[in-house]
């Protein structure tokens, strides 16, 4: 089989026909699941009616979330997708953190037990202050989707509290990873304060001293509210998803 660009992505990406047979694969995807032919196979029971459903739909600008199965076990993912043609469909997997939900769940037990007693109250404090500082971190992962880009997915209320503990770390992943351009998506955002905007303000300024555009994708009303003076200010660059910005991108990007 001739394997396209595809195959270098460093996630798990597939290119369909219309029957949702594989035509590629990334390396990646072929590592997770071995030989593929067929999509709807590496889906466990409960998701496959779902995928065949909103895959069909050609302009959703929505990932699908979809349960996948692998000799390891399962995990989730979302599943972002185009269609180039009525013949062809391009996806690619991004795995939802597992990490991000054992801290979670590490801090909801450690905040009752310390709801219930006193015992080794500083000590346990601590460890709770440091988790959520994980947490927050965690909330802000940057994802490298090759060709030079780099996603950055933002979860939760973005404040002064968050920004302080994600902004060293993204600015240092940014920097390992080499990117030539920057997504931040809002889509999974809940509020933005007013520290939050001076922040994509303030990091959108840094991007541009390393010589690095920025994107700012799936902003929602509310957010609007707050980021349109840095739209004026900034010459800020909006997509309404991840998609529109891989699609607007050059082949001979690297």
């Amino acid at each position: 089989m001739t394997r396209s660009p595809l195959a270098e992505w460093p996630l798990p990406a597939f290119q369909l026909n219309n029957s949702f047979e594989v035509i590629d694969y990334s390396f990646e995807a072929e590592q997770l699941f071995g030989k593929l032919s067929g999509f709807f196979e590496l889906l466990d029971e409960g998701s496959r009616a779902k995928a065949e459903r909103l895959l069909k739909v050609r302009d959703s600008k929505k990932p699908v979330e979809l349960n996948f199965t692998t000799a390891a076990g399962f995990f989730l993912a979302d599943v972002y997708y185009r269609w180039d043609s009525d013949f062809s469909l391009n996806l690619v997997l991004v795995p939802k953190d597992e990490q991000m939900a054992t801290i979670m769940a590490q801090l909801v037990r450690l905040r009752g037990r310390l709801k219930e007693t006193d015992y080794e109250l500083l000590k346990e404090k601590e460890h709770s202050d440091a988790l959520l500082d994980k947490v927050r971190e965690l909330s802000a992962p940057c994802i490298a989707i090759g060709n030079g880009y780099v996603l950055i997915p933002l979860f939760g209320n973005l404040n002064s509290e968050k920004v302080e503990a994600i902004r060293p770390h993204i600015v240092n992943r940014i920097y390992e990873f080499d990117a030539e351009t920057v997504v931040v998506d809002l889509t999974a955002m809940g509020t933005v304060t007013q520290e939050g905007a001076s922040y994509l303000e303030s990091l959108v300024k840094t991007l541009r001293v390393m010589g690095i555009d920025a994107v700012i994708t799936g902003v929602k009303p509310d957010h609007a509210q707050k980021l349109h003076v840095l739209k004026s200010e900034l010459n800020l660059r909006f997509a309404a998803s991840l998609e529109a910005v891989l699609s607007e991108a050059p082949s001979n990007k690297r």
